[in-house]
């Protein structure tokens, strides 16, 4: 008897745009709010758990949704939301190694640890478009840099599937 496997491609067809900025993400949110007129909200965060994790990470995600023009554009931080903190166990000289490594922070896209936030557009969007949308981030006074990323590029790429 044959075997047939099926083979799905994920779906890359978005823009992403690399932000580094130090502030927050709900000030970053606020600041993209006011510069677009958009109403990005929290919602619920992107977990995610790494080949080389033993507890799954978390990162905090914004979303706002253009119903007339058919875009949906999100806030992601590439920096995990703080784990929370289990019971560590310490020896008189040194600290358990293992327990230790597990809470610290983990990047979404290590390829652009220099990036803070990404911001996603789905939906139809000329290159113009993305253009001037990267030039009215980077206009904003709490964005050092804004960059277009080119996803096909990314190692990490599958992280941005949600």
């Amino acid at each position: 008897m044959a075997k047939h496997t099926l083979k799905l491609d994920d779906d890359y067809d978005f823009v992403l745009i690399g932000i580094s900025s130090h502030e927050k993400e709900y000030r970053i949110c606020w600041a993209l709010n006011n510069k677009f007129n958009f109403e990005l909200k929290k919602i619920d965060s992107l977990e995610f758990k790494g080949k080389k994790q033993d507890t799954s990470s978390f990162f905090s995600l914004f979303k706002y949704e253009n119903q007339e023009e058919f875009l949906e554009y999100f806030v992601l931080a590439n920096l995990s939301e703080n784990k929370s903190v289990e019971p560590q166990n310490y020896t008189l000289f040194k600290e358990n190694d293992k327990q230790s490594q597990s809470n610290e922070n983990e990047f979404l896209i290590p390829e652009y640890k220099q990036m803070n936030y990404f911001f996603v557009i789905k939906g139809e969007i000329t290159a113009n478009e993305v253009e001037e949308t990267i030039r009215k981030i980077k206009e904003i006074d709490l964005v050092q840099t804004a960059v277009k990323i080119d996803i096909a590029q990314l190692k990490s790429k599958q992280n941005l599937i949600f």
